[in-house]
């Protein structure tokens, strides 16, 4: 009978499998990470375009208004997609006799102290109205 020589078991060592988690730990982080710049910026981008919408309506409404727009700042609120958005609008005076410049800016809705998330426009937009 002839034995054969034992043969050694062959495996990954402890620092190679240290190793190799701390790759993949590094390696997740930077997706976690990346979805979560992702996640910021849709709901920014969500915010801005509903901001945008809520613009766009406040200057329709200020066109279909049956008499011509006083020149002089006005303020408000206007509800969208359950949320009370504020606004600003400047109606300014023109070369044109005919036309008057309307400047509105949305800002970000407030959170639920009351807070502003945002001192600044989240929407600026501008248009001309005619008589």
């Amino acid at each position: 009978m002839s034995r054969r020589p034992a043969m050694r078991a062959r495996g990954f060592t402890l620092v190679e499998v240290l190793v190799a988690v701390a790759v993949l730990a590094m390696a997740l982080g930077a997706v976690i990470s990346g979805m979560a710049r992702f996640t910021s910026n849709a709901a920014y981008l969500r915010q801005k375009t509903i901001a945008i919408w809520v613009a766009h309506n406040r200057l329709t409404e200020i066109a279909l208004q049956p008499t011509w727009p006083d020149i002089g700042k006005t303020n408000g609120e206007a509800e969208m997609a359950g949320v009370k958005w504020r606004w600003k609008a400047e109606v300014k005076k023109t070369d044109d006799d005919n036309l008057r410049r309307v400047d509105l800016d949305v800002m970000a809705p407030d959170d639920h102290r009351g807070n502003s998330k945002n001192n600044g426009a989240l929407a600026s937009v501008s248009s001309f109205v005619g008589k």
